[in-house]
């Protein structure tokens, strides 16, 4: 389960962005490669915390319970972005990708960009229509769509293996005889690259938003989310070793978010490599949106739980004949076209990866740390059943700052490689991120002032019922050690009663007691 909820459009689209980021197919690898380590880092820290708190709700929850004060400022505004930005920004990239791998198949070029993303609005408003009509339909097609997926990939990955081995014949390259020769050396560009490997390796927090319905979290989620990095970080760096055999190292650059087409074509030709395959790729990035848009109305379910949503039951309750939550599926569609049509013509895909993950990052490094200040806030947590390794978390919390501080700093040459300005993306994903203090102080602040109702009541039930379940696990542990004392206490006694016996009924022989053999 863990390896189809995080494996998601990422290493379809990504890998000719990142290769041109960084400038060789060898240092491309090494990223793919750390991003696995450091992402493991971050899953190990949102294991410790998800099995602290078994309820839906996942970042938005840690961070409440990690930095309550002031206000719940910090799970506010990850519920702000996360429902206003990242999620309809997310679902909005992924749109003009299915369309580029279709045009593709139908041997239609797009210079504008413009049909891929009329593609992408046509399967937006499917899907959406999907979800508002039949919820347990939307979830087979997400099942059907992640088998789908995964043969996707297995065939990437086995394809390369038998194009290394000699097995099939492809053209020469100098990919990995070139070694690091021409890798480039630029903080901004490096930023940038690891902004989408992290955008390919996002999934592994998806578990989370639904742990109160995962059976046994304690056994299932550390494989789920720790063995599912494993598993996929695998996937994801013999895939790129597989493109690189394959594509030369300028025609995979300039193949953009359709890499993994122009290698099918090289590898199987035209019927099969660039028709066949290729609609199937475009197939498992739709399932991608399939589960983005499904799963914002869980995200949005925890929001209004929580009281963060005014109207909540308006905004967020299911529709009484479908029973969906129709009016914020159609929330979301009206803020997902807003990101697929506004931006210029262009690299759309990167300006809207940059801008989502910006925020998206911020807010895992902030989660992570949480999981350290409770580790000494509340050492004795009953729930803390799986502690993560801080050296791991560390190097995921400074990975987060670098690519959250760094997209800010201009190229070493001081020439963007996109149309737009090199610090547009993140600048964009950091006034999402404040313009959501003016709802905060509005609900979370003013409101309470005014009604007297403690929109922070629910955090300290929590609370309360967590210190509950700690004093009587400290008390039950205090009557074990307690009972074991006594028991000692009768046992060294009866011993020397049983010695004193036998040496005053005047026996010659005396016989040993021996207690506790």
């Amino acid at each position: 389960m863990g390896v189809s909820l995080m494996m998601g459009s990422g290493i379809f689209s990504t890998p000719a962005s990142i290769l041109g980021l960084v400038g060789t197919p060898s240092m491309a690898l090494i990223l793919w490669g750390l991003g696995a380590v450091i992402s493991f880092g971050g899953a190990t820290a949102f294991i410790e915390l998800g099995l602290m708190y078994r309820r839906n709700g996942g970042t938005m929850r840690f961070l409440a319970h990690a930095f309550p004060k002031p206000k719940l400022m910090l799970a506010y505004l990850f519920s702000w972005v996360m429902i206003v930005c990242i999620r309809p920004g997310a679902i909005a990239a992924n749109g003009p990708v299915i369309g580029k791998y279709w045009l593709y198949a139908a041997g239609i070029t797009d210079s504008s960009g413009w049909q891929a993303r009329a593609v992408g609005f046509g399967c937006i408003t499917f899907v959406t229509a999907l979800n508002i009509v039949s919820a347990k339909w939307s979830l087979r097609l997400i099942n059907l769509l992640t088998v789908v997926k995964i043969v996707v990939i297995l065939v990437i990955v086995i394809t390369g293996i038998i194009a290394a081995a000699g097995g099939i014949h492809v053209a020469h390259n100098d990919n990995w005889s070139r070694g690091f020769a021409g890798t480039k050396g630029d903080a901004h560009a490096y930023a940038s690259a690891l902004t989408k490997v992290f955008w390919a390796y996002d999934g592994f927090t998806n578990l989370v938003y639904s742990l109160g319905e995962l059976r046994r979290p304690e056994r299932n989620l550390p494989w789920s989310i720790g063995g599912a990095v494993v598993i996929v970080g695998v996937l994801y760096i013999m895939a790129n070793a597989a493109f690189f055999i394959v594509v030369p190292i300028d025609v995979a650059i300039n193949s953009e978010e359709i890499l993994a087409a122009e290698f099918t074509f090289r590898v199987f030709g035209r019927s099969v490599g660039q028709i066949a395959l290729p609609v199937m790729i475009g197939f498992s990035v739709f399932g991608a949106i399939c589960a983005q848009t499904y799963g914002v109305s869980r995200l949005l379910d925890s929001a209004n739980e929580v009281g963060f949503i005014p109207y909540g039951r308006r905004l967020c309750g299911n529709h009484r004949r479908l029973g969906t939550p129709v009016n914020s599926l159609a929330a979301i569609y009206a803020l997902t076209l807003l990101y697929l049509l506004a931006p210029p013509p262009g690299k759309v895909f990167d300006l809207l990866v940059d801008f989502v993950q910006w925020s998206t990052w911020l807010f895992y490094g902030l989660a992570a740390a949480g999981a350290i200040v409770l580790r000494y806030t509340k050492p004795h947590h009953p729930l803390r059943t799986f502690k993560s390794f801080h050296p791991l978390n560390i190097m995921f919390i400074a990975f987060c700052v670098y690519i959250t501080v760094f997209p800010f700093v201009p190229p070493s040459d001081g020439v963007s490689d996109t149309p737009y300005p090199f610090y547009l993306s993140p600048l964009l994903g950091l006034i999402a991120t404040l313009l959501g203090l003016v709802p905060w102080y509005f609900r979370m602040a003013w409101w309470p002032q005014k009604t007297g109702i403690n929109l922070m009541a629910w955090i300290e039930d929590e609370d309360a019922e967590d210190t509950r379940e700690e004093l009587d696990a400290e008390r039950h542990q205090q009557e074990q050690m307690a009972d074991s004392g006594e028991r000692g206490s009768e046992d060294s006694s009866g011993k020397g009663e049983q010695v004193e016996t036998a040496t005053s009924d005047g026996q010659a022989k005396v016989e040993p007691v021996i207690v506790n053999q």
